[in-house]
């Protein structure tokens, strides 16, 4: 059973033991989509087209979805014969109440995870920092061949176009100067003028209108240390956040579902599988959170000095693009968080004496 960030569930067939791993990587992925959907989440929201299209796969993967639930509660049980531990998961359909048994359970429901508080998972948070708010538009001039980010003075807005005049828009600035209040209705002039002044063209905020929900967040990162235990486990913001900021959530959600679907492929022993899913995740979380806080230094530490050092970076990024980490493409596969940490104290391409952490 997977369930989501609205607190549906989503039940899988997969107790029996002979499971192809297209089988079980579309279920996982088929509702970490939806899931990230329901919660409307400002970072990175699926399309409803997104979250029917993946429905439809995981239901030909031979998956049951279904719509209209909300799950109250998930529990312990001694689980299936020939197993030590399940769960039994609560839900209602509108109708009556219902319990189901499952051997394993998915926690797919994002940062505020009631998965996670049922499991009793611990969590650690770091102290806040960076906010981010954003909505979808209509009428923006925003060139549509790639996707946008501008840094102006204390602030910074990343566009994303989605044709025909619409994008998704946000903007980031530090929470340490004050809570802006960018979110909720009669905010959007205020949300636009702060995109306006991360120094993008003047002309792409001229016509544009706000038409989703403005909503903003808290981008400090939070995690579950080892998101598996006996007959749960957590995947995507459920078990661990990084700044949304840098576009990684999704991204994430989905590697951690490839990561325990080919664990659960390769054993009958499924707790083993969600050990040692468990292990795997925090080593892509550790890597992908160093070039994080790397990257994030370079981009929002105050002063002239850091001001200079951005300038220079950025520069030598346009010549050298390969030496820049890629943190949407290849996230914590791509550069490590030495070569990051390089560019953030501009010690990479020599510029300055002194040795970057991790380069000892």
């Amino acid at each position: 059973h997977v369930v989501r960030a609205d607190g549906r569930l989503a039940q899988h067939r997969v107790a029996d033991v002979a499971l192809q791993r297209e089988r079980v990587t579309e279920d996982l992925v088929a509702d970490v989509l939806a899931g990230h959907h329901a919660a409307a989440t400002a970072a990175a929201p699926a399309t409803a087209a997104t979250t029917t299209a993946a429905s439809g796969t995981a239901r030909a993967a031979g998956a049951r979805v279904r719509r209209g639930t909300v799950v109250t509660g998930i529990e312990r049980s001694a689980g299936n014969p020939g197993n030590s531990v399940g769960c039994v998961v609560s839900y209602a359909d509108g109708v009556r109440a219902h319990r189901v048994r499952a051997r394993l359970v998915v926690g797919a429901d994002g940062r505020l995870s009631q998965t996670r508080h049922w499991g009793g998972f611990d969590i650690l948070r770091d102290p806040p920092y960076l906010r981010v708010a954003g909505t979808l538009v209509q009428g923006s001039l925003v060139p549509d061949d790639g996707a946008h980010f501008c840094l102006g003075p204390d602030v910074a807005t990343f566009i994303a176009p989605l044709g025909r005049q619409r994008a998704r828009m946000y903007c980031i600035y530090p929470g340490g100067q004050g809570d802006r209040h960018l979110a909720g209705q009669g905010r959007e002039h205020a949300f636009l003028e702060a995109c306006r002044s991360s120094m993008a063209p003047a002309q792409w905020f001229d016509w544009v209108e706000v038409i989703g929900p403005l909503a903003e967040f808290e981008g400090a990162a939070q995690a579950v240390p080892r998101p598996g235990r006996a007959g749960m486990a957590l995947i995507g913001d459920a078990a661990a956040t990084t700044d949304p900021s840098w576009g990684c959530g999704l991204s994430t959600a989905m590697v951690d579902a490839e990561l325990l679907a080919q664990r659960l492929e390769a054993t009958e022993d499924w707790q083993a599988a969600v050990d040692d899913y468990a292990s795997a995740h925090d080593d892509v979380y550790a890597n992908l959170r160093s070039i994080l806080a790397w990257m994030t230094d370079l981009f929002w530490t105050p002063g002239v000095e850091a001001s200079v050092r951005r300038a220079d970076v950025l520069s030598e990024m346009l010549a050298h693009p390969a030496d820049f980490p890629d943190l949407v493409g290849q996230g914590p596969f791509g550069e490590d968080g030495a070569r990051a940490a390089a560019l953030a104290q501009w010690d990479y391409f020599g510029a300055t004496a002194g040795t970057a952490p991790g380069n000892t």
